[in-house]
């Protein structure tokens, strides 16, 4: 994944802020009672390169990375909004693109 530039950055976070204004300034329009708003960055790269990645990100967080299953992450959480970074190792991904050439076989 590639990160964005400095202009595209920007617009990401206003348009954060527009849409948190927007939902405060809307009452009427209905918020579930447990949500979530996550900004997920998933670096490119070898495994290697992907977990030094989440590394770098979790100290400009502030947080530690660690494992979370076959996954990869750190994240900083503030209430409901979450940003994270997440390395998927080549092994789990193989298994997982492996696992879902099947869905077009099955039928619930």
């Amino acid at each position: 994944m590639r990160i964005a530039d400095a202009d595209t950055r920007a617009r990401i976070i206003a348009d954060l802020r527009a849409l948190a204004d927007d939902l405060d300034a809307r009452p009427a329009v209905p918020v579930p009672e447990i949500a979530e708003l996550a900004v997920t960055y998933f670096p490119s790269g070898t495994d290697s390169e992907q977990i030094v990645e989440v590394d770098r990100a979790a100290e400009l967080l502030g947080t530690v990375a660690r494992w979370w299953g076959e996954h990869y992450v750190a994240e900083l959480r503030i209430g409901a909004a979450a940003y994270r970074a997440v390395a998927i190792p080549d092994l789990h991904k193989r298994r997982h693109e492996a696992l879902m050439s099947y869905r077009d076989n099955v039928i619930p």
